[in-house]
């Protein structure tokens, strides 16, 4: 679309040729997409029709460059945004994936033995059959209890997880403040923001879109409650004709250095190449943090499991014990 649009290309052309390539559900999307600017709808209106399959930051930043002008750009910015996601996405994956695979072997492992342990009997009824696992769990039933203790574990991590992401209970507000400043983790948690925050408002200053909608829907980019909840605060001081780094601290809410550098922007009056270069700059920082988490992720997956056979060794060699000093006399 970037290319196209630059090149001086008809956009319904350019929809046209999108409605013939790539997977059913895209082509069917660009033909909608056609359809609904012959009929008089904007791109941004068009692609909110499509339910769920555009990104909500895609579609704010079409609805910018469509006001303002330079579609081309916005596109070819968004396409160099998604590519480095979808790269840090897939590192991210493939840094874990090992340790992952080695923690569900350890599990299955571990419902072998207690399947296992199904098979021994005891001798007499007053004595207790040997106990392999220690945990006193015993055959398919006791391995359907380990399966849903080990669920209900990472269920419960996982739910806290989205709970955090979707800010469940105004959690962002209590959270953000704690982990930033945290090595790797923190880092990951605001550079992201930061990043989006950075790119979306040095290309709607880039097109000329007005201070008020500028500063809203780049702050809205973010994603992070924490710096949302400062909004109403930041579009106040826009009103009474403060500048953007004056408006953006006002809230106490984003980090120092980000406003010095925006300031910094301002006062040598190229503020969109500078925040252009700041969201480069936090987009890297970024992809290195989410790199670095996905390395402690794998330590902490292989400390888990050595935690699983370690216990699951000294479980076994005390059961043997155990059995031995019962033949002692």
């Amino acid at each position: 679309m970037a290319t196209g649009l630059r090149a001086g290309v008809d956009l319904l052309r350019l929809l046209d040729i999108e409605s013939k390539a790539g997977p059913a559900r895209h082509r069917e999307v660009a033909k909608n997409l056609s359809e609904e600017l012959v009929k008089g709808h904007s791109l941004s209106d068009a692609m909110s029709h499509q339910g769920h399959y555009f990104p909500k930051l895609l579609i704010k930043m079409i609805d910018a460059g469509e006001h303002a002008g330079g579609m081309d750009r916005v596109f070819r910015e968004m396409a160099d945004y998604y590519q480095d996601l979808k790269q840090t996405r897939s590192k991210f994956l493939s840094q874990i994936s090992m340790p992952m695979i080695q923690l569900v072997i350890a599990i299955l492992i571990g419902c072998i033995m207690i399947y296992v342990n199904g098979f021994f009997k005891s001798g007499s009824p007053n004595d207790k059959a040997f106990d392999l696992t220690g945990i006193g769990l015993r055959g398919g039933s006791g391995v359907a209890i380990f399966l849903t203790a080990v669920t209900l574990f990472f269920g419960t991590i996982g739910v806290i997880a989205f709970g955090i992401w979707k800010n469940w209970f105004g959690c962002h507000k209590v959270l953000v403040p704690l982990v930033r400043n945290v090595p790797v983790v923190g880092t990951v948690f605001t550079t992201t923001a930061l990043s989006r925050l950075s790119m979306t408002l040095s290309m709607m200053l880039g097109a000329g879109v007005d201070a008020k909608r500028s500063i809203r829907d780049s702050l809205l980019s973010t994603g992070n409650f924490y710096y949302i909840s400062g909004l109403p605060q930041t579009m106040g001081e826009i009103e009474r004709g403060k500048s953007f780094s004056e408006a953006l601290d006002a809230p106490k809410l984003l980090p120092a250095d980000f406003i010095q550098m925006v300031a910094v922007g301002e006062m040598s009056g190229s503020d969109s190449e500078s925040l252009e270069r700041m969201a480069i700059v936090y987009r890297e920082k970024a992809q290195l943090a989410l790199t670095q988490l996905a390395i402690l992720a794998g330590v902490a997956i292989w400390f888990m499991i050595a935690a699983i056979i370690i216990a699951a060794i000294f479980m076994i060699f005390f059961q043997y014990l155990n059995l031995l000093n019962g033949f002692l006399p």
